[in-house]
């Protein structure tokens, strides 16, 4: 008995030090990326074009190229027929302060020929319009015309009309063919001088959506009846319901080349000539081979699958070589990897209510580009309304909401920003203003990844992008469905041809939970040439012939930087010191700090100012805005939009003179730390003429005849409540709707204003049952006690928010 005892002790503690061991062993990881290379490969890819005045957009197998440099696109998703036309304008230019480079827009076929042979383009569906407002604020779009889109869209965007039509949909039938022409050519023709060979922003048009891959239910059906799916007959049994795995393989592929090429070709025809063509490549989907770029998704809270669980969209791995939703049907080494549909946000079923908080879209990305992706594609990125028309709904149903399309986005259904907006520009500006660095990088996965599950908290994630010199460090610390801890006494060493390097330089350091890291290593910014910096790369610009540098300290991580050899520097609020023949300038966690280094000037500043820094500015002289107030630049002005306060704070980097306007009191602000010039904006505050009340505990009424929106943007109506449902209902007919998800429900009344000032707003909520199925999707603090009643139903008090807007003018001189 005694020797059993003494085994089983000697047992235990033998696993604990293999435990021990094993987590010590995951403080300090070590990682090769002296062989990384990468051949690119030119002229297989019928893709590129040519625009006015030289320019041009060019395609190889890794990255996309503008004007014979490279660059990576961050695309954005937003459909206009999805908001009020007289808003667009202020949207896009809210996409663009987000770091959107490209707008990406579906034709949904069904709302523009909702009667066959009569089209309609005007006020939202005026597509012409849509994309003149993207040419006038300078940014690109690329067109998703179908026929099939998906969208959740009744029918997947294809017309009641064609249903028991004697041809099948989506399929190389002449007669279904014909209609698709006649649907091209209107499209053509509403896109005609605007594409980017005229000088126009249609740099873009992807081909049908999800070909053989996915399709809608046909809205036309009876209770208890199978379901009948927008597809052909022959591909059904590889057809799905939303993005997933086909590991089966497709014996109809050449088909579906053929259908594929006669879509490309007619859409040419139609006079949509552009340097891309994208077609849909997860899950074995066709494309056009060699003619369009199979482009991925990545949705780690899908409303479509039956299990929640821990996705895999947080682990590194080489996603050009093994894409999301592999296996596919195409050679992977021939394209770059470009991503259409990363899951910034879901819809929600009835019975299923994935809640997408905004901080998972930053890792999600951390991941995606550290794996070597060469451009993101947010969908959605810009909420909307599902258009209706009385009770007749446009939106796909079967227990998605009839109306609401908000998708839990970073611009939500009303234009309002979620968090995930600001984290998410992190992201977008290093793409824009370092893309170019970037892109050739080849993507270096250590071999600790392949050990890694989706349920594993405890292991770095981590990857490196690099040409055996130089490169970037990409990791996080997050996983969806899964706590993770802070990750603390980390160390890297990178062995790269140019010698090693250690991350911190010297210490340890902690990736606290939630959080994520780029940064760079023997990496020339300027004429100056980082041996390593714990710092990650924000902005670059010029101003004044001088160029600038900001970048960004990430909490938990003291923010240094290592200069290649001993440079004279001049430092601002840090320290300097020469080690092993290096200078290191050392700041603090929390504060801003600065340095130059002859032409060159840095500016690092903390995680959460970077959330609020925005680029304004010609190319010649720019400016770094720091403000909790949403910034769009509108022509010579900068807006500021602000929701709930009428005072808000603005600094300006380099320093400025001057700020002006008409529309609020600007009080200067003393910096402690004298970097920036500082000032507060205060504008009249304003109470909304908006009275809301209680008619019994499932109804309110509001009544807004009085509303005045001259001195405001908007104003919005919040719903803080644990319920089941909720819909508003305006003019005898839905506005919109909300399926509880843990959240509030805000509503703005902008878009209403002209309907209000005769008709009152009505909000009818239901509550949540004891047996709900979709129970398990809610946050666990908001599921109420059900041992002792069958139904819930809780309403705060509503609250009215003001949104506030003040245009400013800056004097471009520095001090």
């Amino acid at each position: 008995m005694k020797k059993n005892i003494f085994l089983a002790f000697s047992a235990v503690i033998a696993l604990t030090f293999c435990v021990e061991s094993n987590v010590m062993a995951q403080s300090s990881y070590k990682i090769d990326v002296s062989k990384a290379k990468y051949e690119v490969k030119r002229g297989h890819l019928d893709l590129g074009g040519k625009g006015q005045n030289e320019e041009s957009i060019e395609v190889n197998n890794f990255y996309l190229e503008r004007n014979g440099k490279p660059f990576v696109p961050v695309i954005g998703e937003f459909h206009y027929c999805r908001y009020p036309s007289q808003y667009w304008d202020q949207e896009i230019k809210k996409m663009k302060s987000g770091g959107v480079t490209v707008i990406a827009t579906y034709v949904f076929w069904n709302m523009h020929e909702p009667k066959e042979g009569e089209f309609n383009w005007a006020d939202d569906s005026n597509l012409h319009h849509f994309a003149q407002l993207c040419k006038d604020n300078k940014i690109d779009l690329i067109v998703r015309i179908g026929p099939f889109a998906h969208g959740e869209i009744r029918n997947g965007g294809l017309p009641d009309w064609l249903y028991g039509r004697p041809f099948e949909v989506r399929s190389n039938d002449s007669e279904f063919m014909k209609y698709t022409e006649k649907l091209y050519n209107e499209i053509g023709r509403q896109l005609q001088g605007l594409y980017y060979k005229d000088g126009g922003p249609v740099i873009g048009i992807q081909i049908e959506n999800e070909y053989q891959h996915s399709a809608a239910p046909w809205a036309i059906t009876y209770s208890g009846a199978e379901r009948e799916y927008t597809t052909a007959r022959r591909d059904r049994k590889i057809t799905q319901v939303g993005v997933g795995i086909n590991d089966s393989g497709n014996e109809f592929k050449d088909y579906g080349q053929a259908y594929m090429n006669g879509l490309k070709t007619m859409a040419k025809k139609a006079g949509m000539d552009v340097p891309l063509y994208t077609a849909t490549g997860w899950g074995f989907a066709t494309i056009i081979n060699n003619g369009s770029i199979p482009v991925m998704a990545g949705y780690a809270f899908p409303f479509w699958e039956d299990k929640i669980k821990p996705s895999p969209f947080y682990l590194f791995k080489d996603i050009r070589k093994t894409p999301d939703y592999a296996p596919v049907s195409y050679i992977t080494e021939d394209y770059p990897s470009i991503a259409a549909e990363l899951g910034t946000g879901m819809s929600v079923l009835y019975s299923r209510r994935p809640r997408v908080p905004g901080e998972s879209f930053l890792p999600m990305m951390v991941r995606t580009i550290g794996s070597g992706s060469n451009g993101l594609g947010y969908y959605m990125y810009h909420g909307g309304t599902t258009p209706s028309n009385g009770f007749y709904m446009y939106s796909e149903g079967f227990g998605l909401s009839n109306k609401s399309y908000d998708y839990q986005s970073p611009i939500r259904e009303f234009g309002n920003t979620g968090k995930g907006f600001y984290e998410l520009r992190l992201m977008n500006n290093f793409l824009n203003f370092f893309g170019e660095k970037l892109a050739p990088l080849y993507p270096v996965i250590p071999q600790t990844n392949a050990q890694i599950t989706a349920d594993n908290n405890a292991t770095l994630r981590y990857s490196v992008r690099s040409d055996g010199k130089s490169g970037f460090l990409f990791m996080h610390n997050y996983q969806d469905h899964v706590q993770t801890k802070d990750l603390e006494n980390l160390k890297v060493a990178i062995a790269s041809t140019a010698g090693n390097i250690q991350f911190p330089h010297s210490g340890t350091f902690t990736l606290k939970s939630g959080s994520s890291a780029v940064f760079p290593f023997n990496m020339k910014f300027g004429s100056v040439e980082f041996k390593q910096a714990t710092v990650q790369p924000l902005l670059n610009f010029s101003n004044n012939g001088k160029n600038y540098f900001v970048f960004f300290s990430v909490d938990g991580i003291k923010p240094e930087v290592v200069l290649n050899g001993k440079i004279k520097t001049t430092v601002k609020n840090a320290s300097s010191l020469s080690s092993e023949g290096n200078s290191v300038i050392s700041g603090e966690n929390g504060k801003s700090f600065e340095f130059t280094a002859g032409n060159n000037i840095f500016l690092i500043i903390p995680f959460e100012k970077a959330l609020h820094t925005i680029l304004v500015g010609t190319p010649e002289q720019q400016y770094a805005v720091i403000s909790k107030a949403l910034v769009l630049e509108n022509g010579n002005k900068l807006d500021m939009i602000s929701t709930g306060t009428a005072s808000w704070d603005l600094e300006m980097y380099p320093k400025t003179a001057l700020i002006k306007t008409d529309e609020a009191k600007i009080s200067p602000l003393k910096n402690s730390e004298k970097i920036v010039a500082s000032w507060n904006i205060t504008t009249q505050k304003v109470t909304p003429q908006v009275k809301i009340s209680q008619f019994d505990d499932r109804h309110f009424i509001l009544d807004a005849k009085d509303l005045d929106l001259s001195k405001l943007n908007d104003v919005f109506v919040k719903f803080d409540y644990r319920g089941d449902r909720a819909i508003c209902m305006l003019n005898g007919e839905i506005a919109t709707d909300n399926l509880y998800t843990s959240e509030a429900w805000q509503v703005g009344l902008k878009r209403y204003q002209t309907a209000l000032k005769q008709n009152e707003m009505y909000f009818y909520f239901m509550p949540m049952l004891k047996d709900a199925p979709y129970l398990e999707y809610l946050d666990k603090n908001v599921l109420p006690d059900f041992s002792k009643t069958k139904e819930f139903l809780e309403i705060k008090t509503p609250e009215i928010i003001p949104e506030y807007k003040v245009s400013i003018e800056f004097n471009k001189i520095q001090f």
